[in-house]
């Protein structure tokens, strides 16, 4: 009995502490792609994008609507197009203050 409430504690304190959907969001394989590739060819269209990936269209704007969900990547509207490009800072925040309160949570230095 100890063991699953000590197993439920620990959950609960990492879910508290640790924003596991952005980390889920951000490691999707085809998102972690899409991150990578617009982090190194900066703001693109959709279209542009998905001309890189062999997925379809909607399917590239499905993923980049979550991924602008959860800050990951910004969206910007000009006329018909809707440009999308990867929210550096915020992402580089997100791991570091993950970083500092794993560091916590374990009693590291």
């Amino acid at each position: 009995m100890g063991l699953s409430h000590d197993s439920n504690k620990c959950k609960k304190l990492l879910e508290d502490n640790i924003d596991i959907d952005f980390f889920r969001a951000v490691f999707d394989p085809v998102r972690s792609e899409l991150l990578i590739f617009i982090s190194i060819n900066g703001e693109m269209t959709i279209g542009g994008i998905a001309e890189n990936f062999p997925q379809n269209r909607s399917v590239i704007s499905r993923h980049l609507d979550f991924m602008s969900r959860f800050g990951i990547v910004q969206r910007r509207k000009e006329g018909r197009e809707v440009y999308y490009k990867a929210n550096n800072n915020f992402i580089v925040d997100k791991f570091e203050q993950t970083a500092n309160n794993m560091k916590a949570l374990m009693n590291l230095k």
